[in-house]
């Protein structure tokens, strides 16, 4: 039963009469319901219609920008940090990983109430080092670096020893939003589009089908736990069959490099045909990086709208604009898709005793329903909590529903929690959070009234006797 239905069966089967009041917290109609177990409570927060500045969602703070971002009127508020390092950065001396690289900038987003992303390549600028190209693995001089062999086994050997390192330290922490498979071709992309003059040697040096399902195993063995996005030039299907998301790089060509190809109608949409792919972002987030800069899309007359209705269609997460300004005409016009892509949850319902006791326990239902275009892909949980008048907790609980099986649309919780003994009698707030995985802060902004400064949200009132 869906909606209005499922809760006409609770009050039928709780043979109730009805009375209707005002809820203090929110304004809206709330429902007190007299059973032969007490009176039971129905809240409807309020709705609203703001950008969310949620973690793992939203434009991305791209490391060129990183140091000198734009203006907070020229660039949308942004909680996801992506970087991208070579590998003779993270790995200079052989054995010697640069950790403190990764762990000051991941500080430096901390500090700007971010979450980073992150791409290992190992082509690009300074690329794969020196140390390990003298160890007798093969290469080619490209137009931007060094493009190595990737079948070469001493490559391999110490490649899986980087991601397993990398995996142990990063796999599952709590600063991490996803990581790239990257660390193959040209800027870590899964190409040779880099090889302009040297194709054949670029060719061969490629790693044949084997290496590319190894490397990309290497990236769900080591950092299990951490959502994966792989790029739409490599194993794609393979990935996304074992969880991972994908991501583009070129999002927004409809004609940014030639009237006759481009990458979102010929590039994108054809490897959507096949379903692991078209179905990933159920499982792993969707990121793109837009095809140029959004200033340019503007000043050569984009369809901007068109653009957009692609990336609702692919369930877009994070869309990494590059730090660089949007046009002030088209902010609005973002400012509407950010309110979609990702997820966006409302509270629609919450159902409790009016009254319990200290040692007794009671049942929470709620009804909600995410009004974006994907779930989440981190294991936050959903959590309960009680505030006297003073805000003093007085007691905290999870909800065993899981928030990453929330698609678009409805989804329900019903969870049986215990007053710890010890409360004192009296009226108590109730507040609800999504937390972040160690449960210790709530991290995720609904889309109701009622958010107090630590992101918990106050929505009805129990009163415990």
């Amino acid at each position: 039963m869906q909606g209005a239905g499922w809760k006409q069966a609770l009050l039928i089967m709780m043979g109730l009469s009805l009375a209707a009041c005002v809820s203090p917290l929110s304004g809206e109609p709330d429902r007190t319901v007299a059973t032969s177990a007490g009176k039971v409570v129905t809240v409807h927060p309020r709705e609203i219609d703001d950008v969310l500045n949620n973690p793992g969602m939203g434009f991305a703070d791209f490391h060129f920008g990183f140091g000198h971002p734009p203006k907070a009127d020229e660039y949308p508020h942004t909680t996801v940090a992506y970087f991208r390092w070579p590998w003779a950065e993270l790995e200079p001396a052989e054995g010697q990983y640069n950790f403190a690289l990764v762990d000051g900038i991941i500080a430096q987003a901390k500090a700007k109430g971010e979450t980073l992303a992150i791409r290992i390549v190992s082509e690009y600028k300074t690329g794969t080092p020196q140390w390990l190209l003298d160890k007798g693995v093969g290469s080619v001089k490209e137009s931007d670096g060094i493009f190595p062999d990737y079948n070469n086994s001493i490559f391999l050997d110490y490649h899986e020893r980087l991601i397993r390192a990398f995996g142990e330290r990063y796999g599952r922490s709590l600063d991490i939003d996803h990581v790239d498979i990257g660390s193959v071709g040209c800027w870590g992309e899964w190409n040779t589009a880099c090889c302009g003059g040297v194709e054949a040697q670029c060719k061969a040096f490629y790693p044949t089908e084997a290496n590319q399902l190894a490397i990309t195993d290497w990236y769900f063995n080591y950092f299990a736990g951490t959502p994966l996005v792989m790029l739409h030039g490599g194993q794609l299907k393979y990935a996304t069959a074992r969880g991972a998301g994908w991501r583009g790089d070129c999002f927004g060509d409809y004609g940014y490099f030639s009237p006759d190809w481009n990458h979102m109608e010929h590039g994108y949409a054809p490897v959507l045909e096949e379903p692991a792919v078209a179905d990933a972002w159920k499982r792993g987030p969707v990121q793109m990086e837009v095809c140029g800069y959004i200033h340019e899309w503007h000043e050569r007359g984009f369809d901007l709208d068109r653009i957009l209705e692609k990336g609702l269609e692919w369930h877009v997460s994070v869309l990494n604009a590059k730090s660089k300004p949007v046009p002030a005409a088209w902010r609005p016009r973002f400012n509407e898709f950010l309110k979609k892509i990702g997820y966006r949850f409302v509270l629609r319902e919450l159902t409790h005793p009016a009254t319990s006791g200290a040692g007794e326990s009671f049942v929470i239902q709620s009804r909600w329903d995410n009004k974006g275009v994907a779930p989440i892909y981190h294991a936050w949980p959903l959590a309960y909590r009680l505030r006297s008048g003073m805000d003093r907790i007085v007691a905290q609980w999870g909800s065993s529903a899981d928030l990453k099986q929330w698609l678009p649309g409805p989804s329900r919780a019903e969870d049986r929690v215990v007053v710890p003994a010890g409360v004192p009698a009296g009226s108590y707030t109730l507040d609800v959070a999504i937390l972040a995985e160690d449960a210790r802060s709530a991290i995720v902004e609904l889309a109701i009234e009622g958010k107090r400064a630590d992101r918990w949200y106050a929505v009805s009132r129990l009163e415990i006797r």
